[in-house]
């Protein structure tokens, strides 16, 4: 068992007494349950799978990647949409008050995406036992680094974690689970100001400077009528996808004002249970819209 540390830097010790492959995980008991519960699951129950939510660094690399600075190659321009209200000269000594977006360029170094391990937890059970497990099995000669990310998982999401043999033969695999990282709901028909409501908690979750930017994306987005729209729980939180059904297009948008509009094509189902990290790392995407003010234009020549 590992406990007593906030996170471990090897699992070695840890996996001596392992054969070939292992879990990772807890056993669901009365002392943890209360704790485990407030990972999202909607109850303790086999079969249930989501992306753990982002509680600490290890989570978050799990499903948003890391970001690589690369002081080895040149600085490259980025611009920053910020809402801004000047003065501008009409002539003649009069000025008109304009509020509008603008786009700040900055000089920064180029960034890359490095993918995060994409594991998901789940509930499984053996017996009458149930356990919250990392959703892979490694091995103890080629899965070490990726064993040392679910491990301290486990423990950002509980406080320690244990090893398990993997014995198959006994453990219960549900065939199928159902996953709890998005909330999905029906928009098609309905305004835009009754559907506002739902993403007011992920806007006002940023810096007040940038919500009336946050609010610009996803209002144009919503304009052009998606099927539906799906807010991101647990790992996915500040996350939403607009889902348009006939062209077979799904748009990611992020209440994050630094991250681009990402648009991928396939079944939403598919789409859902893909990490950022998943979809940046395998170009899964078709298109990824950088936020300047030439975003609105390319959104219309994809969506309209």
């Amino acid at each position: 068992m590992i406990q007593g540390k906030s996170y471990i830097r090897s699992i070695e010790k840890y996996v001596k007494s392992v054969d070939e492959v292992f879990r990772l995980g807890v056993k669901i008991t009365k002392e943890n349950t209360e704790q485990i519960g407030k990972i999202g699951f909607p109850s303790l129950e086999v079969g249930q799978a989501m992306f753990p939510p982002v509680v600490g660094r290890f989570t978050r690399f799990n499903v948003e990647g890391k970001e690589i600075t690369r002081r080895d190659l040149p600085k490259e321009t980025i611009y920053v949409s910020m809402y801004s209200t000047r003065r501008e000269f009409r002539g003649r000594d009069q000025t008109e008050e304009v509020t509008d977006f603008v786009d700040i360029p900055r000089q920064v170094y180029k960034k890359e995406i490095m993918a995060g391990t994409g594991f998901e937890v789940v509930i499984e059970a053996k017996d009458d036992d149930l356990f919250l497990l990392i959703n892979a099995t490694f091995n103890k000669e080629t899965d070490l680094e990726k064993a040392v990310v679910g491990a301290n998982i486990i423990l950002e999401l509980v406080g320690y974690c244990e090893v398990f043999s993997e014995q198959l033969d006994t453990y219960y695999k549900p065939s199928q689970l159902k996953r709890y990282n998005w909330v999905f709901l029906e928009s098609n028909g309905w305004p835009w100001e009754e559907r506002k409501e739902r993403f007011k908690k992920i806007v006002e979750s940023g810096k007040k400077s940038k919500q009336m930017v946050i609010w610009e994306r996803l209002e144009t987005i919503a304009n052009y009528n998606p099927d539906f729209e799906a807010i991101g729980q647990n790992g996915f939180s500040g996350y939403v996808i607009f889902g348009f059904k006939d062209k077979g297009l799904y748009v990611f948008e992020s209440a994050n004002v630094g991250n681009a509009t990402y648009i991928v094509r396939g079944d939403w189902e598919s789409v859902s249970k893909m990490s950022k990290a998943e979809i940046i790392q395998n170009n899964l995407h078709e298109w990824r819209l950088i936020h300047r003010n030439d975003w609105k234009g390319k959104v219309k020549k994809v969506l309209g």
